[in-house]
């Protein structure tokens, strides 16, 4: 038996349809990320992503774009900024 890593499998075969909700996330992600989805030095890295995400089962475009452009974020290292408003603040009551 062959290692999984060496298993070949068929290409799968991508319909329009298909195609629309790649392009769409793609898209979305690169504009969630203010990047051009086209020119951005990392836009491959990105649309790699999408397909993967796609791979997975994944058909929503909206939600294909909001995993990619936060795994992109993390990748590239940049914190989001709504994880840095989340602090633990103790109560108004309690003492610091």
């Amino acid at each position: 038996m062959m290692p999984a890593h060496q298993i070949h499998t068929s290409p799968q075969i991508i319909l329009p349809d298909d195609w629309f909700v790649l392009q769409s996330a793609h898209d979305a992600a690169s504009k969630t990320l203010d990047r051009s989805p086209k020119t951005h030095p990392c836009a491959e890295r990105l649309a790699k992503q999408v397909f993967r995400l796609f791979d997975l089962g994944h058909r929503d475009p909206v939600i294909i774009a909001a995993i990619a452009a936060e795994t992109e974020r993390a990748r590239a290292g940049q914190a989001d900024d709504r994880s840095k408003a989340l602090k633990l603040v103790p109560w108004a009551n309690e003492p610091a």
